[in-house]
């Protein structure tokens, strides 16, 4: 789904031996795991010698949480340090990744004072509730219209090692968890800020966390992580119950939010083999997305669905005579979204990644949530194949680009369940293409579509939009299409007719002077009563009345931050999740370094009126 531009490494799954059978010496570690791809010249993968002009901290990241983690889940933290420095000719000194980053200064000098009990007591999992709506009620909260005019920084917390914020936060029960692109989770005080425990995940969090309670009263905390692993924790303790991969593809990634409902946990199933099929010996393509059903109190699989019914087999060679398998892809990168009442779950797909394209990309589905069968499928945009090679003009690159070169205008965001204040129900979904398509919840049938902004490769609808009984408030990414000042914007959609109530262009100025800055509004929009919040890669991060699309409060996360945890921390570029809102407090990661193109950072920074 999405194009990677400046990839800086990738590690080889199919060389990879067990780590327990290696030595934790970097240059038999990248023998074995990264040389088959490094040694070569291949399109947008740095040989050896690029690799040395690289940061030993950026390998290091990349392989432990970014686009290379689910090939170096063999590996532990220690031997991707040690692939790291070999990789590069650099150490990493005193860099710390891991759980004992976190200053032992930065823990509450006492527990929370009672247990967690009310999981939905404050902001739970991606969307706030089953049907996604990023809406938060006044009750939960605790924030007005007219207070955000008000509004100022509270705490700060700096996490280490990182220059992507990935994870949503979620509150309840007065904590507050995250996870990191480090593969931390983070529990924290959310009054205070201070750490409560930490748990290291095997690979980097770009999830949300959902909390759920089990049939037998006891609470757990669910999240998935870049190497396709999903986990069950304690959430009072951080402890594990339970972890488990979701799919034995190579290829697998979990970056949609699990969604928990009645002791079942549903789990979207994504990957980058997209970025795999770049390479022209690369057999591309076989991994099919799908979701999946698990026991919530074992891990145990229920039932796993791929969007794609067809199993891939053999079909064309490449011009350099590899062979090409098909139809694949269509993965799901957001979290489902779930209708108990009918028994219901949709969710949204990404593009084909070889040909044929299948009919199943670039769609709406519904399925069964007892069986994972499917009720119906809307495909609003065939015949889009794409791998990253397609954006790489060379000859070689072009190898391995299908037929159909994209355009990869799939869906980033999730579907979204309503009701019209007339009481009719309506299945919303935003696609790349710049496109809010409306649909017929039961049947499919497109009811109305709008197209709020242009789309492209990382243009469009990208990560979500927030809807109350009204509108729908979306926010435009163009990000790589357009200019900044030129870039982004917010439409309110009508949702009786799909007309556009109001649209707000695009800040001017604020990438003055700055590098790596575009206007582009790619992040998860999070709506309140009389207020939506966006944020955009220039940093800023926006309040904008529901009623004309004014902006109520501005505020540039772009800067130094002082840090309840004692760990230095500025912000950056706003990109995937949005802020959750609860008990008078806005939540926001800010920070988004991939793809070399936008503004690093580390903060996550709490928000009240006042500041206080």
């Amino acid at each position: 789904m999405r194009m990677l531009g400046g990839l800086i490494l990738f590690v080889s799954a199919l060389t990879a031996q067990a780590a327990d059978t290696l030595k934790n010496d970097g240059a038999t570690l990248f023998q074995a795991n990264c040389a088959r791809c490094h040694d070569r010249a291949l399109p947008r993968m740095p040989s050896r010698e690029g690799l040395k002009e690289k940061e030993a901290r950026d390998v290091f990241t990349t392989i432990s949480a970014g686009v290379m983690a689910p090939y170096a889940r063999t590996l532990s933290h220690a031997e991707r340090r040690a692939v790291a420095e070999f990789a590069t000719g650099k150490s990493l000194g005193e860099f710390a990744a891991g759980a004992a980053a976190i200053p032992a200064t930065a823990y509450c000098k006492a527990g929370p004072a009672k247990p967690l009990s009310a999981v939905d007591s404050g902001w739970n999992g991606w969307g706030n509730n089953l049907a996604n709506t990023r809406f938060q009620t006044a009750a939960r909260a605790g924030l007005t219209a007219e207070d955000v005019a008000r509004l100022g920084v509270k705490w700060t917390f700096g996490v280490p090692a990182v220059t992507t914020m990935s994870g949503h936060p979620v509150v309840a029960d007065g904590r507050l968890f995250f996870g990191t692109f480090s593969g931390l989770l983070i529990a924290l005080d959310a009054e205070a800020g201070c750490a409560l425990w930490v748990y290291e995940a095997h690979a980097g969090i770009r999830t949300s966390i959902t909390l759920g309670k089990l049939g037998d009263g006891s609470i757990n905390l669910f999240f998935g992580d870049l190497s396709g692993q999903v986990y069950a924790l304690d959430p009072a303790t951080g402890h594990e119950r339970w972890s488990m991969v979701a799919d034995s593809h190579p290829h697998i990634r979990v970056t949609g939010t699990p969604v928990y409902h009645d002791n079942r946990l549903y789990v979207p199933l994504s990957s980058l083999e997209e970025v795999a099929g770049a390479m022209p010996d690369y057999e591309c393509c076989t991994f099919r997305g799908g979701v999946m059903a698990l026991d919530a109190a074992t891990g145990k699989e229920i039932w796993k669905t791929h969007t794609i019914a067809e199993a891939p087999s053999k079909r064309a060679k490449n011009a350099v005579g590899t062979q090409l398998w098909g139809p694949s892809g269509a993965a799901v990168w957001s979290a489902p979204t779930l209708d108990p009442a009918t028994n219901t779950l949709y969710i949204t797909t990404g593009d084909s990644y070889s040909e044929p394209p299948a009919k199943e990309s670039d769609a709406i589905m519904a399925l069964t949530m007892d069986t994972g069968k499917v009720r119906w499928i809307r495909q609003t945009l065939a015949g889009d194949s794409y791998t990253i090679a397609c954006a790489d003009p060379s000859p070689l690159a072009q190898v391995a680009c299908p037929k159909s070169k994209g355009p990869d205008l799939d869906y980033g965001s999730s579907p979204v369940l309503i009701t019209r204040a007339d009481g009719t129900r309506l299945l919303l979904a935003g696609q790349k293409s710049g496109e809010l398509y409306a649909l017929n919840p039961t049947s499919g049938e497109i009811l109305w579509k709008t197209v709020v902004g242009a789309g492209g490769i990382v243009g469009g609808i990208e990560w979500g939009f927030a809807v109350d009984n009204e509108k729908a408030y979306v926010a435009i990414s163009e990000a790589w299409e357009k200019k900044a000042n030129d870039a982004g914007g917010l439409s309110a959609v009508n949702l009786n007719d799909g007309s556009v109530a109001w649209h707000v262009a695009p800040a001017h100025g604020t990438c003055d002077g700055h590098d790596r800055c575009n206007t582009g509004q790619l992040a998860a929009v999070t709506g309140i009563p009389g207020v939506v919040f966006s944020g955009s890669l220039d940093g800023h991060l926006r309040g904008y009345s529901t009623v004309d699309g004014k902006v109520l409060w501005d505020l540039d996360t772009r800067q130094e931050f002082k840090t309840v945890n004692g760990v230095a921390a500025h912000g950056g570029s706003l990109n995937g999740p949005g802020p959750a809102v609860a008990n008078g407090v806005l939540y926001v990661v800010s920070g988004y370094a991939m793809w070399n193109k936008w503004t690093g950072g580390n903060a996550l920074i709490a928000i009240s009126v006042g500041g206080r």
